[in-house]
């Protein structure tokens, strides 16, 4: 996977924008499959390292207020896990 990418315009952006819930409410994710999987190549062992680094690919390109990094985080871990569970990991 390319880690560099970049969408080239804001249709491009838009297409790769997916829901998810956080405190709640259905929030927009920019770029969160390719972030998900792009942690999931650096095969980090801890869950604090996981969550750092998703958290950290999801501001490049997301907006994440600091009053709810900490729910931001907890979603995409729900995320995740959820897609480890697609692929038929444990």
């Amino acid at each position: 996977m390319n880690n560099d990418y970049i969408p080239c315009c804001a249709a491009d952006a838009l297409r790769r924008i997916r829901q998810i819930p956080i405190n709640g409410i259905m929030t927009g994710i920019t770029m969160l499959d390719e972030s998900i999987a792009a942690v999931k190549e650096q095969d980090l062992k801890s869950e604090t390292d996981t969550r750092d680094a998703l958290m950290k690919k999801i501001k490049i390109y997301n907006y994440v207020p600091r009053g709810v990094e900490e729910a931001y985080a907890s979603a995409l871990m729900d995320e995740y896990k959820k897609t480890g569970k697609r692929e038929g990991k444990p």
